[in-house]
């Protein structure tokens, strides 16, 4: 009998741990795993009753001798002891199969307060449907995004995990995150199937899945149902019952939401553009434009579509080389499309911003990116973009803040990466601007242009590194050769810059006024790179680029006494005035001087 007992509860451990991984994989509801966990509960006291009443011998399987009663109609002591060993029995194989929820050991030590959400599976036949999985996930995340309390880890960082097989924990990790929310979409005509699951990063846990079957003849409702649910869940398991626990009323307020769009075929084209956005490259941004101009076309009051196709338009130039005036037209006229029926939509706002900070109207894009960020606190674009305004305009120390935030909220991102080390590289701190300069190439950044390397070697005085880093660079291949071991040479002779200036004169040499300036600042000639900015500086002209400004080597550029009829000239003294000055710059009376900031200095 007891050998029964324990073989039963072998084969149950088992049959559970099998339904539990198998039964989410077929796509089965929940309740099939409970099923399962309670006939197998049901199903104890019949084996041990089958196992008192018959022996397994020699003989095959006999009926057990029945025992001589004491007393007629009075149960033998036996029997009783059995009974109440299988009664016994059968609540620790309940405990056993059901055991303690991992989400009650975590309660005990504090709430889980961040997650990160993982690209839902595409599980349909047909490939193409890939951007309603992942449009099903950016909907869950931006909701999650919006709870009181509950950090969530960006899109483009989640998104990297896309398509790979990494445990859960080990992405969690990289991404700093408490749980993982994972799952899949299965479509098939007008009916999808939904399975979501939340995972505790420190086991492995399930700590909470659901499986939804759905119509899509109202495929907002749909998405808003499954949102709810998911966030309602969530809310249990993240919040905890302590301090910081994510109350009711304001769980509701942040899932409250209006519809995008009333036209679906709308707002599949949206979730198709989106999808193109985030590939980036020429080509697929000019299919972002294309999708989003016919959503409009269906419904000419979508205030996403609108948003996004000022997105698109805006970084379009960076890919095609194309003079970008006439796309920051479009994109400023979308974005205002935008907010015109939607005011409070984060990324039109950054959009403004990032147009006004390249036209070099500072203080509308100071407000703006201001504005867009505390719609949005957890959009990492917009504090990129704001931190490469900051750089620019020489508040190296809040740049630096700004861009360690977008970081926090967008680790994997190449471009925040390059940028982060960009800024450690003005503040003088070689290592960390190494440190996300190579995260940045790992990250898969293109156009790397070796600029961090080249500057750490020369501060390094290490001058065949930087010779090697210099020939290597491809875009570099123009120049002769020779060429850079002349630069080199006048850097350490400045006698011989008429030597230099020779090369430089000689028709169609390949170096734009903008290399010329950054060259005349790194190799000690700041009278030199102050003339090529007075002549050549402007928002349309980039000959100037204001972040070398603010680099060490920027340093006897910034003392020179025409240096403030520069600054003049690029606006950024009224900006300064309103929104604090420059880690090296103080007001002196009607004007200003710069050389304060010790910390700004090459180590």
């Amino acid at each position: 009998m007891f050998r029964v007992a324990g073989i039963y509860a072998v084969v149950a451990w088992i049959l559970t741990e099998v339904a539990d991984v198998v039964f989410p994989a077929l796509q089965l509801p929940d309740w099939t795993v409970t099923f399962v966990v309670a006939l197998l509960i049901l199903g104890f006291p019949i084996a041990m009753i089958f196992a008192w009443v018959f022996d397994i011998g020699p003989q095959g399987i006999e009926r057990t001798e029945p025992l001589a009663e004491r007393a007629r109609g009075i149960p033998h002591p036996e029997r009783i002891v059995y009974a109440l060993l299988v009664v016994a029995a059968m609540g620790i194989l309940a405990w056993f199969l059901y055991p303690q929820s991992p989400e009650g050991e975590q309660r005990a030590e504090g709430p889980r307060d961040s997650i990160a959400v993982l690209p839902f599976a595409n599980l349909s036949q047909d490939a193409t449907n890939d951007y309603f999985s992942d449009g099903m996930s950016e909907e869950l995340l931006n909701l999650l995004a919006r709870v009181p309390n509950l950090r969530v880890a960006s899109r483009t960082s989640s998104f990297a995990y896309k398509d790979q097989n990494i445990d859960v924990r080990e992405v969690a990790r990289q991404l700093g995150v408490d749980t993982v929310l994972e799952g899949s979409v299965r479509r098939q005509g007008d009916r999808v199937r939904i399975t979501a699951q939340l995972i505790d990063a420190r086991d492995g846990y399930h700590l909470w899945s659901q499986t939804y079957d759905r119509e899509l003849k109202d495929i907002f409702a749909v998405q808003d149902e499954i949102s709810a649910e998911i966030v309602k869940a969530l809310k249990v398991t993240l919040a905890g019952e302590g301090e910081g626990a994510v109350k009711d009323d304001a769980r509701e307020s942040a899932l409250a939401r209006v519809a995008p769009t009333d036209n679906v075929e709308a707002y599949q084209y949206y979730l198709q553009a989106r999808h193109q956005f985030k590939r980036r490259g020429e080509e697929a941004i000019d299919t972002t434009i294309t999708l989003l101009e016919r959503a409009l076309e269906l419904d000419p009051d979508f205030a996403r579509a609108y948003s996004g196709l000022a997105a698109a338009y805006v970084v379009l130039p960076g890919y095609s080389g194309e003079d970008p005036g006439p796309y920051y037209d479009k994109a400023s006229v979308a974005a205002r499309q935008a907010l015109a029926r939607n005011p409070n939509l984060g990324e039109a706002h950054a959009v403004l911003a990032q147009i006004d900070s390249d036209r070099w109207n500072w203080t509308d894009a100071e407000a703006g990116f201001f504005f867009a960020t505390s719609l949005d606190p957890n959009d990492p674009t917009a504090h990129h973009w704001h931190s490469i305004l900051l750089r620019t305009a020489g508040r190296l120390e809040a740049s630096l803040e700004a861009a360690k935030k977008a970081f926090e909220l967008d680790p994997a991102s190449p471009i925040i990466n390059n940028n982060l080390a960009m800024v450690y590289l003005s503040l003088g701190y070689d290592e960390q601007a190494l440190k996300y300069s190579r995260s940045a190439q790992e990250l898969g950044l293109a156009n790397v242009d070796g600029g961090v390397a080249q500057i750490t070697a020369a501060r390094r005085g290490d001058r065949d590194e930087l010779l090697k880093v210099l020939n290597e660079n491809p875009n570099n291949a123009a120049f002769s050769p020779g060429f850079f071991e002349l630069v080199l040479d006048v850097a350490e002779e400045p006698s011989r810059i008429g030597e230099l200036e020779a090369v430089l004169a000689q028709e169609d040499f390949p170096m734009p006024e903008a290399g010329r300036f950054q060259l005349y600042t790194f190799i000690g000639q700041p009278e030199k790179a102050l003339e090529i900015a007075m002549t050549h500086a402007g928002p349309d002209q980039p000959a100037v680029d204001l972040g070398t400004i603010w680099m060490p080597e920027g340093a006897a550029l910034r003392r020179l006494p025409g240096f403030p009829d520069l600054i003049e000239k690029v606006g950024l003294t009224n900006y300064w005035k309103q929104y604090g000055w420059p880690d090296d710059c103080r007001p002196v009376g009607e004007s200003f001087q710069c050389g304060f900031a010790g910390m700004v200095s090459a180590r």
